[in-house]
């Protein structure tokens, strides 16, 4: 068995495992599945940051899910890291963390995850708020991986020493960020389906101190062609941030934008509704 991934990084596979948008649980319901890697999304690191260039130091938020997005998609077009880091606000997510509620809901005690600190701690809800933030960055660059260098995997090592595989000069020219100037959300659909899965959204906003929790899919256009990637959003009172760049509901694997049509994207928000 694999031990766990550090905090704030998704699963490293097995040598020669490519990791695939698709899920394979085949020991559970697909919708059980999906229902507790929601929470487990929340609270395994991969909600984070201490914000940088927000309105305060605990992050930006915005009127509505979609314009929280679009932010963060802009920012990335414009090749500003601190202004779409800013759109996720961890040091609330950390100051409202709920240890015995995350606890009791995980039945386990992982010490090396950030996530699972007392949010009444001064000192632990600072930790914990640093210590998410490498979970945005992973998110981000993945997200940037698959679009710029799609050839590569994004969580395993590609040897530059076998037949066919790229210069060192190649992926340096490829990982150029000004690549992603055009890059935009071209459509933001909220995935809903059964009344379990909502409740599970409510459970992880309240583990976090929030008011509500909510996912989207997203049909993103960049140089002529469109991909699929999907967003998670906490409100707290009437402000939007996000949490998370991924979707275990719709089997969109975190941080990673997949080349697809807009029928596919109607297919995939069509089977969270089924």
């Amino acid at each position: 068995m694999q031990p766990p991934a550090p905090h704030g990084q998704p699963p490293t596979p097995r040598p020669g495992a490519v990791p695939s948008g698709r899920r394979r649980d085949a020991a559970l319901p697909w919708i059980l599945v999906a229902v507790l890697t929601v929470v487990a999304l929340v609270l395994g690191g991969l909600l984070v940051l201490q914000a940088v260039g927000g309105d305060d130091d605990e992050g930006r938020g915005f009127a509505s899910p979609e314009e929280a997005i679009e932010f963060s998609t802009d920012s990335l077009a414009d090749g500003d890291a601190a202004a779409a880091i800013s759109a996720w606000r961890a040091e609330e997510q950390a100051r409202g963390n709920d240890l015995v509620a995350t606890l009791e809901r995980l039945q386990a005690f992982a010490p090396y995850n950030a996530s699972i600190l007392p949010g009444d701690d001064e000192l632990f809800a600072g930790l914990g708020a640093a210590g998410r933030a490498g979970g945005a960055a992973e998110q981000y660059r993945r997200l940037t991986y698959s679009l710029l260098v799609p050839d590569l995997s994004p969580d395993s090592v590609t040897p530059l020493t076998d037949d066919g595989a790229p210069s060192a000069e190649e992926i340096s020219d490829d990982l150029d960020s000004s690549r992603l100037e055009g890059l935009r959300a071209e459509r933001i659909e909220q995935l809903e389906g059964s009344e379990r899965l909502t409740e599970s959204y409510d459970e992880a906003a309240r583990l976090v101190g929030a008011d509500e929790r909510r996912e989207y899919l997203v049909l993103y256009e960049w140089e002529g062609e469109t991909y699929l990637g999907a967003v998670g959003v906490l409100r707290y009172d009437d402000e939007w941030s996000i949490d998370a760049l991924g979707s275990p509901i719709v089997n969109v694997s975190v941080g990673i934008l997949e080349p697809a049509s807009e029928d596919d994207f109607d297919e995939r928000l069509a089977s969270v509704e089924d």
